[in-house]
């Protein structure tokens, strides 16, 4: 294949791999502006928005000191099987974590719909909460959490605020605020958490 053609397709592919998206998550993270980012790597603003917004792809070695930049590396910023087209999980085979390392809380069972893996945009799961069970999560980052209540009864803090949900209801708060929930009723809460997960 010609050179033009195969920096033709390589450019395709990290396209698909949404570099943009990727790139703009990574340094919220951080914590930096696109004028910082471009200080770190020695290229104008204009160009990170580019990146960021989709409108110009990064050649690999730009790509490279972008992601080291953000103090990454290649594989955490682009997550487990890059090549792999998507995942489907039946309900029987979806893992079950009994504990969350970053958060307190007992009574509390994650079902994972996103597999942990550093570098994925998104983290997902349904929070199984028993009678009474609890989370606290004072760990506060960049990014958005949403929520849906499949069942049962949860009270919900956000920064001091409490909300009382039930089935069907739903809520959406940036993570830099702290949070907290308890199921108050006295059967089995289950609700589907979708977020930006921290990077570790």
């Amino acid at each position: 294949m010609p050179d033009n053609e195969q920096n033709t397709a390589n450019a395709g592919k990290r396209r698909e791999l949404q570099v943009g998206a990727r790139l703009k998550h990574a340094r919220l993270l951080e914590g930096i502006l696109i004028r910082e980012l471009a200080e770190r790597v020695g290229c104008a603003e204009s160009m990170i928005s580019k990146i960021e917004n989709g409108k110009v792809t990064p050649s690999l070695e730009m790509l490279q000191r972008l992601v080291e930049a953000l103090n990454r590396d290649l594989s955490s910023f682009f997550g487990a099987d890059i090549n792999s087209p998507g995942l489907v999980q039946k309900a029987s085979e979806r893992t079950i974590s009994q504990t969350d390392a970053l958060r307190g809380g007992t009574g509390v069972s994650y079902e994972r719909l996103v597999p942990l893996a550093a570098g994925n945009l998104l983290e997902g799961n349904i929070h199984r909460i028993e009678p009474g069970g609890e989370k606290i999560d004072q760990i506060t980052h960049q990014g958005e959490t949403v929520g849906y209540v499949i069942e049962g009864e949860l009270e919900l803090t956000i920064e001091g605020t409490v909300y009382q949900l039930s089935t069907g209801d739903s809520f959406f708060f940036k993570n830099h605020l702290t949070n907290r929930y308890r199921n108050t009723g006295s059967a089995l809460t289950r609700v589907i958490f979708v977020n930006t997960p921290q990077v570790h």
